[in-house]
């Protein structure tokens, strides 16, 4: 393929047959792999959305242990839903994963639509996720592309510019190289290409099968691509966390709102997370430090220094045995650990 060329539909029949054929004895077994149930493949694609396939797996099989159907997630609390979600991180996906299994019930009949645009109606489906399920559980021509799939594109076109899943020059190239072929294989063995073979650093081109079509290996500067924007530097916030406990035990939780960050899950008080602001009133400042924590949030880092006390009365709607505890981030988690509480 020649360096920054579109591939030609003659290129793009030849990269498929390599591709499909190294798929079929290569791919790794995963437990979303294999159904065509629209279900089962959405709840993987959404767990999968910033977190790795090693961490999914175990959520993924008590999630739909728990949840089997749509119908049980529908009509599950959603205090349940983000119980089991504890760990995975992003919780607004499992608020929108919940929300969108309601509408699907209930506007749809429990049938999730069966092409993109109907999907892309959904709550928390984007373009990706709707390609996806689309390709995957109804076989419809789709062109998927998230991080793996624009690596894999941007190394075989060899294209020098910083790409986004909407670049036209990316998108013009995904849909050559995908047209024609079988919808739900194709889509499952480039993402697989890109996650075990094409990987950022290191990849094992040497083992790959589109290295005779791919224009990077050729030129010898494979992970010079995709061209990659500057990272924005992080602004880093700062706050006091209090784990207050009363005489018999019970622990000091409030909930966060249901919209914006960590939506929903229950926290320790704390100052908020800006070095102006001051303690609560009832919070005893000269707490004893129980430990320094550190958490990266997409948008910005944390630093909280958690402190411990003892307080008379705790409201009976804030009270909570260390053995019973509600949905928590696991930001709280590791400022319950810090503060001595086994969670």
């Amino acid at each position: 393929m020649p360096r920054h060329a579109k591939p030609s539909v003659a290129q793009s029949a030849h990269f498929q047959q390599a591709l499909l054929g190294w798929y079929a004895h290569s791919h790794r077994t995963l437990p979303w792999r294999g159904t065509t149930n629209p279900y089962a493949i959405w709840v993987a694609e959404i767990m999968l959305q910033q977190t790795t396939v090693v961490a999914v797996i175990p959520y993924y099989s008590r999630f739909l242990e728990r949840f089997p159907t749509l119908a049980d997630l529908a009509a599950a609390k959603l205090e349940d839903v983000l119980h089991l979600w504890q760990g995975l991180g992003y919780y607004r996906r499992a608020r929108l994963l919940h929300r969108c299994a309601q509408q699907v019930v209930a506007q749809h009949g429990g049938n999730f639509p069966n092409t993109e645009a109907g999907l892309r109606q959904l709550p928390g489906i984007g373009a990706y996720t709707a390609a996806v399920v689309a390709a995957c559980a109804y076989n419809q021509p789709s062109v998927v592309i998230d991080g793996n799939v624009l690596r894999v594109v941007a190394r075989l076109c060899a294209l020098t510019q910083p790409l986004t899943p909407t670049h036209a020059t990316l998108r013009a190239a995904a849909v050559t190289l995908c047209a024609g072929a079988p919808p739900t294989a194709y889509a499952n063995a480039i993402m697989e290409l890109g996650a075990t073979v094409c990987t950022p650093t290191n990849p094992r081109c040497t083992e790959c099968p589109a290295q005779a079509h791919c224009a990077a290996w050729q030129a010898g500067t494979p992970t010079a691509y995709p061209v990659k924007l500057p990272k924005a530097v992080l602004p880093h916030k700062h706050g006091v966390a209090y784990v207050l406990h009363n005489p018999q035990g019970q622990l000091w939780l409030q909930q966060r709102p249901a919209n914006g960050l960590l939506g929903g899950l229950w926290e320790v008080p704390h100052t908020g997370w800006e070095p102006t602001t001051t303690p609560p009133h009832w919070a005893d400042i000269s707490a004893p430090e129980a430990g320094i924590i550190h958490h990266t949030f997409t948008h910005f880092k944390l630093t909280l220094e958690v402190r411990t006390a003892q307080v008379d009365r705790i409201p009976a709607d804030h009270a909570f045995h260390a053995g019973a505890l509600p949905p928590l981030s696991t930001l709280m988690r590791k400022v319950l650990r810090a503060g001595g509480v086994q969670v």
